[in-house]
């Protein structure tokens, strides 16, 4: 690292912390703070929804399987797709037809007060678990570049994403996406091209060449019938959480209409079928450049998380690197400032003014969103401090299972429950909760009897000729795992039809009327909170924030480069800032 790349880093950090005053004139309600109005563009919401899935850990634990199985990997993006399409046609204009301003108002609509306070508490529990996995993942991603200790990293990361979401809320967190996006899309195009003429790659046929084979032949390293039970599994995960009340309404609530929600899928289906080829090339050519990064990296808990890391430090010019640091960076912010916003806005609008306070001013809603983010930022910071001290921890399974055994027993009553209207209203409480009894004796403690699926358990159950490499445990049970969730779940949710004549009228009535407002288009010239002049203003704020960005990134060109250094990068400010001018027009003509 050069003294220009922790130049960039800090203007980088300067530029992330002043998004919060940047947007704080924005949030005048509760409604602006937790959920931009309802008003924000389709463009900035797909970029934000985009985002928060293509996260740090990509660049991390995403990597290091990469970095092994090679197009494997493009599984979990396929099903992503998948579930995304399923989005754009079936859900995503009902979740923001449902008109409300947290995901969980939903729940209360759908299935009564109940499930609104189970189901504002126990998620958030599970996302408290995930913020400190998502700390440690870029924690690893840091410590590879500047060897520094993680504690610091994690708790440097954990204060930063709370500043940024305790100013701003939803319009820091959400809006700020877009340029953080530019970031990330152009700094992995520079690293896929800079990766693929690497001297040790060859160019584009010297790397379909030196491809190893077991990452195009994935019998090499799982059974073909493992590779079906993975793939099958992980579609129904994906399809469940991503079109589910919780999930899915939560990234939809933003903006103005159906239409709009629609349209913002599209943004994050293209996002995965361009970028996701290209994000995958400098993990698999760091095989060819790398084949031990253990040798470099003998402080991590596994070496091969830092693939990317390797790379970077080996291709990117001095100043570039630390763009590339910036572009993880502003990943992870954007996953971590959209959690706490969720988070803080279900506690404030589906617990605090529904039973501590129901005449809460605008005001007060609004700070103790504040109060939540800090708390909830401080306990992220305890559980990623935690994960940093376990030995043998692996990210992708690590996330893969926390967000299967968490996902799927609140996903699947949430999906069904906007296609399937005749189930009582304790149908979903209860779903979820008799799936985490079995999600834990799948993945958790043993009690009792219960055996859970450990590798011996795995073996007994196949009881292969051949035993089973770690790998095909991992996928085994992660398979499993998401297979007997999803699909006993299903059958106790469906189960509970049976006792749907013995609800109530008035709750049969709520039910009715939750199915009618969500298939009913919203009517913008009456129930739109920002007319055009907020289009003109959000046009203008971020049209700022590129131009800023991109032009500090311009000024690079006075670093001592080569020739080649330096068109890189005033090739990654000229995009970043030629975006910035082309929102500018736009927002003229608003």
């Amino acid at each position: 690292m050069s003294v220009y790349d922790y130049i960039v880093i800090g203007f980088f950090l300067v530029f992330m912390l002043s998004l919060g005053p940047v947007y704080k004139s924005f949030s005048k309600t509760a409604s602006d703070y937790f959920r931009g109005g309802g008003g924000m563009l389709w463009w900035v919401v797909g970029s934000s929804s985009f985002m928060t899935t293509f996260s740090a850990w990509s660049f991390t634990g995403g990597a290091a399987r990469a970095y092994e199985t090679g197009t494997f990997f493009m599984i979990l993006f396929g099903c992503n797709i998948l579930a995304l399409v399923f989005t754009y046609f079936f859900t995503a204009a009902r979740f923001r037809q449902m008109r409300i301003v947290t995901a969980i108002d939903s729940i209360r609509k759908r299935y009564g007060n109940s499930n609104e306070q189970v189901f504002a508490w126990l998620p958030t529990f599970f996302k408290v678990a995930f913020g400190g996995i998502a700390l440690y993942g870029i924690a690893v991603f840091i410590y590879g570049v500047f060897k520094i200790d993680m504690s610091i990293i994690i708790i440097g990361l954990g204060v930063t994403a709370v500043v940024i979401t305790l100013v701003g809320g939803a319009w820091a967190a959400t809006a700020g996406d877009f340029v953080q996006m530019m970031i990330v899309l152009v700094i992995t195009i520079l690293m896929a091209g800079l990766a693929l003429w690497h001297e040790d790659v060859g160019g584009p046929a010297g790397f379909i060449s030196k491809i190893p084979d077991h990452h195009l032949d994935w019998t090499q390293f799982d059974r073909w019938w493992i590779i079906i039970v993975f793939i099958v599994a992980q579609l129904m995960a994906q399809l469940f959480q991503m079109n589910s009340m919780h999930m899915g309404a939560a990234k939809y609530v933003f903006v103005k209409d159906g239409k709009d929600a629609k349209k913002s899928v599209l943004i994050s289906i293209a996002g995965f079928l361009f970028l996701s080829p290209i994000w995958v090339i400098p993990a698999i050519a760091a095989t060819m450049i790398f084949p031990d990064l253990s040798v470099d990296y003998p402080g991590l808990q596994n070496p091969n998380e830092a693939a990317y890391v390797a790379m970077a430090i080996d291709l990117l010019p001095a100043g570039l690197l630390g763009l590339m640091v910036c572009a993880i960076f502003a990943a992870s912010m954007t996953t971590l400032n959209t959690d706490l916003n969720v988070i803080s806005g279900t506690l404030v609008r589906n617990f605090y003014i529904r039973v501590i306070n129901k005449s809460a001013s605008e005001r007060r809603q609004i700070f103790i969103g504040r109060m939540i983010t800090l708390l909830v930022g401080v306990l992220w910071v305890g559980v990623g401090l935690f994960l940093a001290k376990q030995d043998g921890l692996d990210l992708f399974y690590l996330t893969m299972i926390a967000a299967a055994v968490t996902g799927i027993p609140t996903s699947v009553p949430l999906f069904f429950g906007m296609f399937v209207k005749r189930t009582p209203s304790w149908s979903a409480w209860s779903t979820m909760a008799s799936g985490f009894v079995v999600a834990i004796a799948l993945n958790g403690m043993v009690v009792g009897d219960i055996i859970h699926l450990t590798p011996e358990f795995i073996t007994g159950l196949f009881n292969p000729e051949v035993p089973f490499s770690d790998r095909e445990i991992g996928d085994l049970r992660l398979g499993l795992t998401n297979g007997v969730l999803a699909g006993f779940c299903t059958l106790w949710y469906f189960g509970t039809m049976f006792f749907y004549k013995k609800e109530s009228p008035e709750y049969k009535k709520q039910v009715d009327e939750f199915f009618v407002e969500m298939h009913t288009p919203i009517d913008n010239a009456t129930e739109s909170e920002n007319g055009s002049e907020g289009d003109k203003r959000q046009y203008g704020v971020l049209s700022n924030l590129c131009l800023i960005y991109g032009g500090a990134t311009m000024l690079l060109l006075a670093v001592p480069n080569e020739f080649r250094d330096r068109m890189l990068i005033f090739a990654c400010g000229g995009v970043v800032a030629g975006v910035g001018y082309v929102l500018r027009r736009i927002g003229q003509k608003c």
